[in-house]
């Protein structure tokens, strides 16, 4: 997806046609904007909603450690979690120990790679992952000191970007808790969720619509374990968790721009 500009993803956050916008609902919740907003990782807010959802109760010593053991272990491997987003999935997984975890979205495989790590260290679990690969770099790319640029037929330069290979971050020793399923989401994911059965865990951070994140929370949650979660990045962008909460008569909880719903 696109990366927005700061004055865009205000704008984002601020308005949707004839729909309260997310933020507005979040900020009449001060213990939500709190966790959606706080600029930094915070012991608190991560605290506060794994206590929701897994019923654990984490000291900010215990935080502290596991903090610096996955950030040592992170950089290790060429990854960064400056939002503390990486660090929540990874100890949902810990605290949580799911055996079927699925996610749609994956790119370079950063939030893969946590959650992985976290099944490894439990000795239990299987990722299996949806993502659209990038466009095929033509033949015909030139490296310049402006990046890697391709000339169109018309003459208009491109300049390539989007050259990676889906989970080209997530570590070799962790693949063998990985699957990835290779296309749209819309045409793979209802395939998947029944070839499986049942799931402990959906996230979601593939295209994120309106329309498109309702497709995959309604897609996802009849599969979805009794105690199970869905979780979903980028809730901020419109209002289709709050809607789909309501929908399913649940509570959901934020931290920064990540959404749990607890499947009671």
């Amino acid at each position: 997806m696109k990366k927005l500009t700061r004055s865009q993803y205000k704008k984002n956050l601020l308005t949707y046609p004839n729909k309260r916008s997310a933020l507005t609902y979040l900020l009449r919740r001060p213990s939500l904007a709190l966790s959606a907003l706080f600029s930094k990782p915070s012991y608190f807010c991560l605290n506060r909603l794994l206590k929701k959802i897994a019923g654990t109760n984490m000291s900010s010593e215990a935080w502290n450690h596991i903090s610096d053991n996955v950030l040592r272990w992170a950089s290790q491997n060429g990854l960064k979690d400056p939002t503390g987003e990486l660090r929540l999935l990874y100890l949902i997984v810990k605290q949580c120990e799911p055996s079927v975890f699925v996610e749609t979205g994956v790119a370079h495989g950063s939030s893969s790679s946590f959650i992985l790590q976290a099944m490894r260290e439990n000795n239990k679990g299987h990722l299996h992952s949806i993502d659209i690969p990038p466009k095929e770099v033509p033949a015909d790319v030139a490296t310049t000191s402006k990046g890697r640029i391709h000339t169109m037929t018309d003459g208009q330069k491109h300049r390539i970007t989007d050259c990676y290979q889906v989970g080209d971050k997530i570590p070799e020793d962790l693949k063998n808790r990985w699957s990835i399923t290779l296309g749209d989401a819309k045409e793979k994911l209802p395939q998947l969720l029944k070839d499986l059965g049942s799931i402990s865990v959906f996230w979601h951070d593939s295209l994120h619509t309106y329309e498109h994140m309702m497709f995959e929370y309604e897609t996802a949650w009849p599969y979805i374990e009794k105690g199970g979660l869905l979780l979903s990045h980028d809730i901020l962008w419109n209002k289709a968790l709050l809607d789909f909460s309501k929908k399913v008569g649940s509570t959901f909880y934020v931290y920064r721009n990540i959404g749990c719903i607890k499947k009671i």
